[in-house]
């Protein structure tokens, strides 16, 4: 995986990308390049928490997909979840990163968290 990927475990990483197969791209990356885009990929990876983000071809000119990830990842303090394609996936949780990079904390937990997420609603039924 590209990035910073040190602090979600696998089985976390494969339920964000599960929940994630349903969403749609809500930021492009176009000529501009990755900085004309940051701060509304912060913006709307504050509201979400789970986003996807696609790269147009023309992006792919000046920089490589890995590059554009690694970048969006740093700049906005999330975690690459999946890069398929030209279609990025990043998560940050809303309410900090704390829960997640405890050492105390147990596998099962993760699932908890993951579960009590905004989006999560949509796939319980309701």
């Amino acid at each position: 995986m590209v990035g910073n990927n040190k602090r979600l475990t696998s089985k976390a990483r494969k339920i964000l990308r599960a929940r994630s197969h349903l969403l749609s791209p809500v930021v492009w990356i176009g000529k501009e390049g990755v900085d004309k885009v940051i701060n509304e990929v912060k913006r709307q990876i504050k509201d979400k928490g789970l986003i996807k983000v696609k790269i147009r071809r023309v992006a792919l000119e000046k920089d490589t997909r890995e590059d554009i990830a690694r970048k969006l990842a740093l700049e906005t303090d999330a975690e690459i979840v999946s890069l398929v394609g030209n279609v990025i996936t990043l998560f940050r949780p809303r309410e900090g990163w704390k829960k997640y990079t405890s050492k105390k904390s147990k596998k099962s937990k993760y699932i908890k968290e993951f579960e009590n997420l905004k989006f999560a609603k949509k796939f319980k039924g309701s």
